[in-house]
């Protein structure tokens, strides 16, 4: 059992793939709700209209977007929110472009299945 201190409230909690506790997990889910539902009411908003209706800020909208949570809409790009983290292009949502999505995948691909070849091993399933 991994026992850690939530990043936001500091209290005790058991470690289960967030670094929050149960309490702040329902409250930043809260907080998305809220910028989720004004985005689809609104769907040709600015950032600078997020933030005020909001009151959510920037950094956390911009956290969004990079989970891939929420996208900025057809229309609304060229406002310089989003790059790609490797090439620089401006993109609606996530950390990659398309193109070096790609890439990376086919680079991963590469790295897991080159082991392989090297030592030229096979699993077998042993009949039973």
């Amino acid at each position: 059992m991994d026992v850690r201190n939530c990043l936001k409230c500091k209290k005790v909690f058991t470690y289960f793939n967030s670094p929050f506790c149960p309490d702040c997990v329902k409250e930043e889910e809260t907080v998305f709700e809220r910028v989720r539902a004004y985005i689809k009411e609104n769907n040709a908003c600015t950032m600078a209209d997020v933030v005020e209706a909001t009151g959510v800020s920037i950094k956390k909208i911009t956290r969004y977007l990079k989970e891939g949570r929420i996208e900025i809409s057809k229309g609304m790009e060229g406002q310089g929110v989003l790059d790609c983290e490797l090439c620089g292009k401006e993109i609606t949502k996530g950390k990659f472009c398309d193109s070096c999505a790609v890439k990376i995948s086919q680079d991963m691909n590469v790295l897991f299945e080159s082991p392989k070849k090297k030592s030229g091993a096979q699993i077998h399933m042993r009949k039973q």
